[in-house]
């Protein structure tokens, strides 16, 4: 068939469509950020291709137990590059591991690896015999040249590249602060705090030092609780390291990366780091970014003396370091871990080792590739995904992008609007039709029927009343001793192609001077707490900077990060915002559930008021063989996660099952006369998220989603002015129909009294701010400069702003 045809479609906010796709071409479904595109392409297209392929294979039972739609035809084996199925959580798997390139360079080292002789340090010949010594060497194995592999990692820190370490000093202060006084200053998670209590109970009011020492290891660094020797009981060590790897450690120093001493953050052990290749050993390279790497190949190539096997190797690694440069991706690592990377780096480094693979008569579904990318970085992924059709394949995007949806063969708006006012095929056809489009509002923001609204103020006026934050002297990874002062009172723009240093200046040198200042401000003057602010930065890559200026002039801050909010399918909008709690309060307190004598926890999923048969998943699991698995509806509770019991209570009509399926639109209403539970859904709402379920789980949110998440409830919370609020692309996943909604409340928090800094790409936001800070002028090594500030007028002018242009 040439075309894929679905008929009545009506998962979730689907209003029973019938649409013909065409198959061999670039197809863009698009429309109003929770429309609905993504359950028709997802949850239909992508579910029933991947579905019907293995149930051909034997692996799977031949009924689907989910009414999504009426009929599906014309359907071929289907991958999706979707970001929250590709969302990382292995600290172990890195950009070289992902992208097979380090297994590559290992079997090079391993085959033409210049040996060194381990007793005196000579460089060997092809005999394997030292001239100087006498010993004969052995080639090693690729495994040894691996840090995943027990031959090759480092032992003292397991390939690691560094270790963690408590400061025992710092975490206990004097001989008389107690365990309870201790698990306190630490700031525990109510969670965390209930187990070490219940665990430690009996020496909570013992002074820390005169515990007994297997208690204060156990405390400390917990006991091996499985064969992986990093899997931790609950204990100190584990709750500082999770909160560093989500770069939310505010320990003061008492929780530090220390980079091995063994191998020097080489992650590698002593064998391989003595094979050499032009002077240089595997570890080395793993350090190099994409961009040196590629130069350092291609000057092997010219001038090593390698065999035919060799030479096919590094043609091969070379391949695939240009495809990743021509991805934008050259101011990576190749020891960089994966999940430090944003979603539009994690999903370009797929969708790289996909066109590598060059198979056709596929269905490719793509989820906003473009996110991430400044606009001049745009024109070779572009050019790569329709690669990736002309290989015979069909490629549907869910894009906002101007650039992706002019160049789509065909394209699909689903709208008009999010949640139940969406779920219909508002347009399909070309971009000429799109545009004449009146029900379409993405195609009336892309012809300029509609324009973004204006703001309040903008065009700063840089005068004496004006107060900055100043940043002196910034040399954080590639920034290049940069000097950079953000003006207070203001919607400030900081822009750059990728890699050029945006996240070094601002999420590793201003976030962790603020943080630490703020700290120290309980306890000192302000002009003596700027002073102490660079003793021990908590963060992974220590901030490194002279000073920080005019911190006295904000009260607080709130760093919005594209991190992901939960990986457990039990987290959801309801309980991230806090107010889960008190929706289930609210049962606990009507007269059915009195009556019965049921608590709160009767109505979680996730305690009293679950399945007996599924444990409040929903689903049962059935394993495929190997790591491979799907699941099937429970029978018992038919997906609804609650027993009988619990589902029986009503609260205005409503079991807590149907508050769990409501929109956040549809719970303001709902809880209009709770002020505790209302406040955060009506900023969601206003910030174009009133679609999304107050059940949803957290890991099937985009990045965007789970960013607009967290901004809704730092601006839930009662604060009293003059706050920094920090965003890392907050358009991402946005239309430019909720884009606008996003500008609004932005512009409000800075009418209020409160500043802002958005790292951006999308030219209508940064043409929006009242000031922007350029830097580049390249990625990597090449950026780390300011290249151009000022109004956005200014940077129109200014020729050596890549910006400007586009604004």
């Amino acid at each position: 068939m040439n075309s894929i045809i679905v008929k009545g479609a009506r998962i979730h906010n689907l209003k029973n469509i019938n649409i013909t796709i065409p198959k061999n071409k670039l197809i863009v479904a698009t429309g109003v950020s929770g429309s609905g595109k993504s359950s028709l392409v997802f949850d239909i297209i992508f579910e029933e291709g991947r579905r019907q392929y293995l149930q051909s294979l034997g692996l799977l039972p031949g009924i689907d137990d989910e009414d999504k739609f009426d009929s599906i035809a014309g359907i071929s084996p289907t991958i999706a590059v979707q970001q929250n199925i590709i969302r990382q959580s292995n600290h172990r798997s890195t950009v070289g591991s992902k992208t097979n390139i380090l297994k590559l360079l290992g079997l090079l080292y391993a085959r033409e690896g210049q040996i060194t002789c381990y007793s005196c340090g000579t460089p060997i010949g092809d005999s394997l015999v030292c001239e100087q010594c006498g010993n004969t060497e052995e080639r090693l194995p690729a495994s040894y040249f691996s840090y995943n592999d027990p031959n090759g990692m480092c032992i003292k820190c397991a390939g690691r590249g560094a270790y963690f370490e408590i400061n025992i000093e710092k975490l206990v202060p004097d001989h008389e602060t107690t365990l309870e006084q201790v698990l306190e200053a630490v700031q525990l998670t109510p969670g965390f705090k209930k187990l070490l209590h219940r665990k430690f109970s009996d020496h909570l009011a013992t002074p820390f030092f005169n515990l007994p020492d297997q208690i204060m290891q156990d405390i400390l660094y917990g006991h091996q609780v499985t064969g992986n020797q990093e899997k931790r009981s609950f204990c100190l060590y584990r709750l500082f390291k999770g909160r560093l790897y989500r770069n939310d450690d505010d320990s003061g120093g008492v929780f530090t990366t220390v980079v091995c001493s063994e191998c020097h953050g080489f992650r590698i052990g002593e064998e391989a780091r003595n094979v050499l290749l032009n002077g240089k050993h595997i570890g080395h390279l793993g350090q190099m970014t994409i961009a040196e790497l590629y130069q350092f190949l291609t000057s092997l190539s010219k001038e090593a003396v390698l065999s035919a096997f060799g030479k096919n190797l590094l043609q091969e690694v070379l391949a695939k370091t240009s495809s990743l440069l021509k991805f934008r991706l050259g101011h990576l690592s190749l020891f960089r871990e994966m999940p430090t990377l944003s979603g539009g780096e994690i999903q370009r480094i797929f969708l790289t080792c996909h066109l590598d693979s060059k198979l056709d008569s596929l269905i490719y579904i793509l989820d906003e590739p473009t996110s991430g990318l400044h606009e001049s970085e745009k024109i070779d992924l572009l050019r790569s995904i329709k690669g990736l059709k002309e290989l015979g394949n069909t490629v549907i995007v869910i894009e906002h992008d101007r650039n992706m949806i002019e160049m789509a063969e065909h394209i699909i708006d689903i709208g008009p609007k999010a949640g139940i006012e969406g779920g219909q095929v508002v347009y399909q056809g070309n971009l000429e039709g799109l545009l004449q489009c009146r029900q379409s509002i993405t195609g009336q923001y892309l012809s300029g029927a509609v324009a973004l609204p204006q703001r309040t103020k903008q065009n700063l006026a840089a005068d004496k009343l004006t107060k900055y934050l100043t940043v002196r002297h910034a040399q954080t990874n590639n920034l290049k001793d940069i000097t950079v002062s953000f003006p207070l009172g203001a919607l400030v723009g900081i822009a750059g192609v990728s890699g050029s240093g945006k996240s070094s200046l601002i999420s590793n040198t201003l976030i962790p001077m603020l943080k630490r200042y703020l700290k120290v401000k309980k306890g000192s003057r302000p002009e003596t707490a700027e002073k102490e602010i660079f003793d021990n930065i908590p963060v992974k890559i220590k901030a490194i900077a002279e000073r920080l200026e005019g911190a006295q002039h904000i009260s607080g801050y709130a760093e919005v990060a594209q991190v992901p909010i939960g990986r457990n399918n039990n987290s959801n909008p309801a309980t991230y915002l806090g107010i889960w709690d008190k929706i289930r309060q609210l049962f606990a307190r009507q007269p059915e559930a009195i009556e019965q004598d049921l608590a709160a926890g009767h109505f979680s999923f996730n305690s009293k008021g679950a399945c007996s048969k599924c444990g409040g998943s929903g689903r049962d699991t059935i394993w495929l063989g190997g790591s491979l698995s799907t699941s099937v509806i429970c029978p018992d509770c038919q997906g609804k996660r609650y027993n009988d019991q619990a589902l029986a209570v009503k609260y205005n009509d409503k079991s807590i099952l149907d508050v769990l399926a409501m929109s956040v639109s549809a719970a303001v209403i709902f809880f209009k006369n709770t002020p505790g539970i209302v406040t955060p859904l009506r900023v969601l709402e206003r910030i174009g998220m009133g679609y999304i379920k107050l059940g949803q789980p957290t890991p099937t949110l985009s990045g965007g989603e789970a960013q607009r998440l967290k901004l809704a409830k730092e601006i839930g919370k009662r604060r009293k002015g003059r706050i920094l609020y920090v965003l890392d692309e907050p358009t991402t996943g946005l239309s430019m129909y909720d884009t606008a909604k996003l500008l609004q409340l932005l512009d409000e928090l800075v009418v209020q009294g409160n500043s802002v800094i958005v790292i951006e790409h999308d030219p209508l936001v940064l043409s929006s701010c009242d000031w922007i800070i350029e830097l580049g002028p390249q990625g990597g090594t090449a950026g780390g400069e300011i290249i151009a500030e000022g109004i956005p007028q200014l940077l129109k002018a200014n020729h050596k702003s890549v910006t400007g242009r586009y604004l």
